[in-house]
């Protein structure tokens, strides 16, 4: 726990997230604590869950119940499997984010200092912000109150609700609310962990880049500088494989957990929208439009944050050669030297790429793509809805 404060402050947010949440999964964990998550996970995630699943089904019409289907069942499946894979390779997880901090990765000088420390206030900045908008989904649903609504699920074991049950109703919307706080903020928490190993791994190109554009070219006669030259290129030759076994370590370890959010948030965000095109602002913005809103705000950034800091690596990791080639290489005297920066050329040629469930990489170009298919289908659905009307 004490160690949490060499972290940014976005970072030591989510890791009191997973602490408060029954996340925190590490092998010397008590047994109070491993009491308290399953207690936690039972009545928080798996009754919620199996509450929100049946209540899906008591609508009036089929048009509502896909909706809802769409709408919440795919989000709270996409939740489910980033907690659970968390969980499950929590040890791994977390060494990533030790190794994020570990000497391997601080700055070595001062200029790597300052955009270090520049680039993740920024960072921090921006994933508190994307968990204030979550919140703020959270929050606009309280519109429901005074309507005697529920947000989401209106089924709860049988139990009367409604105007004529307040004690009920106040008592499964307090459950309710709660239970929404904390499957939020294992979404958010998700992405904003997944989004800093990337964005650790971009600046660590960043670095590299700098580091080899920098490389001292030895003259022709001095040995001491051939060696200096040639300890530099190893030690930039063994950071980039360091940074290399950490992406490609990332992408093992959420790989399915971000393949199912792009997919789940793609098709959430066409029946968001759906919903939003039949939302009258002026008499539903309390219960309907704001929390709508908010909701598709948060949806596109869970897309967009894998996507973007996935595609940051790829060019990153793209300029590397042309870092090496602009490196006076042609004034090598030693035919091993270049060789080995050859070598080095070659291995740095291939972009890194990440894929989401071994089936696509997740970059920019999925990210426009997947907004494509969710309009494509938007649009589908509103003409066959005009025509039914």
């Amino acid at each position: 726990m004490a160690r949490f404060g060499e972290y940014i402050l976005s970072e030591r947010l989510t890791f009191w997230i997973w602490k408060i949440l029954g996340i925190w999964a590490t092998q010397d964990e008590s047994r109070l604590y491993r009491a308290f998550r399953w207690i936690y996970h039972f009545t928080f995630t798996i009754v919620y869950l199996f509450c929100i699943f049946i209540s899906s089904f008591f609508k009036e019409t089929m048009a509502e119940l896909w909706s809802d289907v769409m709408f919440i069942l795919l989000t709270e499946l996409a939740m489910f499997t980033k907690t659970v894979i968390t969980v499950r390779k929590f040890e791994t997880v977390y060494r990533l984010h030790r190794e994020t901090i570990s000497d391997v990765f601080k700055p070595k000088s001062e200029w790597e200092s300052r955009v270090h420390g520049a680039f993740f206030s920024r960072f921090s900045t921006a994933m508190l912000g994307y968990y204030l908008c979550s919140f703020l989904t959270l929050w606009a649903h309280l519109g429901f109150l005074f309507e005697y609504k529920f947000p989401f699920f209106s089924w709860f074991f049988w139990l009367p609700l409604g105007r004529e049950n307040l004690t009920n109703y106040y008592i499964i919307f307090a459950y309710q609310m709660f239970g929404m706080l904390g499957h939020l903020s294992l979404n958010v928490s998700g992405d904003i962990q997944h989004a800093y190993l990337l964005a650790t791994a971009g600046i660590q190109l960043d670095f590299l880049y700098e580091r080899l554009t920098k490389l001292p070219i030895p003259t022709l006669k001095s040995s001491i500088e051939k060696d200096y030259y040639r300890e530099t290129l190893i030690q930039h030759i063994e950071h980039y494989e360091r940074i290399y076994r950490f992406v490609k370590e990332i992408e093992d370890t959420f790989s399915m957990a971000i393949f199912v959010q792009i997919c789940a948030s793609g098709v959430t965000v066409c029946a968001t929208i759906l919903r939003l095109s039949t939302v009258n602002l002026a008499t539903d913005l309390g219960t309907d439009g704001a929390p709508m809103v908010f909701y598709l705000v948060a949806m596109l950034t869970q897309i967009f944050l894998p996507c973007y800091f996935g595609n940051e690596v790829t060019l990153k990791s793209v300029k590397l050669t042309n870092a090496l080639y602009t490196a006076d290489w042609h004034r090598l005297a030693g035919v091993s030297d270049r060789k080995e920066m050859a070598a080095l050329m070659l291995r740095t040629n291939k972009p890194i790429a990440l894929k989401a469930g071994h089936f696509f990489n997740y970059n920019l170009e999925a990210f426009t793509s997947t907004l494509n298919s969710a309009y494509s289908i938007y649009a589908v659905v509103s003409k066959k809805n005009r025509e039914l009307a």
